[in-house]
């Protein structure tokens, strides 16, 4: 008989639930940087700081001195406090919902759906301007090399002169060129060898 992977004489310790729980949200977190990412370690750090209640409700941080302004409040509290808090308002969200303080609901909210974490903006606050500003000095750069190549470079061949051009056509007459449908027809209407003159 096989024995269990977790027997009874080895209850599992609240870091390590902390743990496996957090191992898992945390590979679903995409756009997080290091900096704040949450850890096992980070869940055993709160819990050691006694940042989180155990299972008689004591210890954690004190929600009502969190919880309001907390969007204001996040970006400065440490990983542990933000874990802490986090696993605090997951608890709270278990109650019957009409219990729970206007605030509480706002940093549920906040701490689900707010914009931190993989959820915060990517663009910064005047990053369409700076866009802007950098693809139209690409455009300009690219316009002054164009120019630049064609200011520096060879003279058209003499042959697309429209000199040249005409001196080929009537050449063309002269020499009875396709004399049926062609340059020297009786009612050829084209332009003979005449093409866009460049320069």
């Amino acid at each position: 008989m096989l024995a269990p992977i977790r027997s009874a004489a080895r209850p599992m310790t609240r870091a390590s639930q902390v743990s496996g729980a957090l191992s898992s949200a945390a590979r679903c977190r995409t756009m997080v940087t290091k900096e704040e990412r949450w850890t096992p370690a980070t869940a055993r750090s709160a819990a050691q700081s006694n940042l989180i209640p155990d299972a008689s409700g004591k210890g954690g941080v004190d929600l009502s001195t969190v919880v309001p302004n907390i969007e204001a409040r996040w970006a400065q509290l440490s990983k542990e406090e933000q874990y802490g808090i986090f696993r605090q308002l997951e608890e709270v969200q278990r109650r019957d919902w009409k219990e729970l303080s206007v605030d509480e609901k706002k940093a549920a909210y906040f701490v689900s759906f707010g914009p931190h974490g993989p959820r915060k903006a990517i663009t910064r606050p005047g990053q369409g301007v700076r866009t802007f500003t950098g693809v139209a000095a690409i455009l300009v750069a690219t316009v002054g090399v164009f120019y630049g190549l064609r200011h520096f470079a060879h003279s058209p061949p003499k042959s697309m002169t429209k000199e040249y051009q005409d001196q080929m056509t009537q050449k063309a007459k002269d020499e009875n060129l396709n004399p049926i449908t062609g340059i020297s027809s009786d009612k050829y209407e084209g332009k003979g060898y005449e093409q866009k003159v460049l320069g």
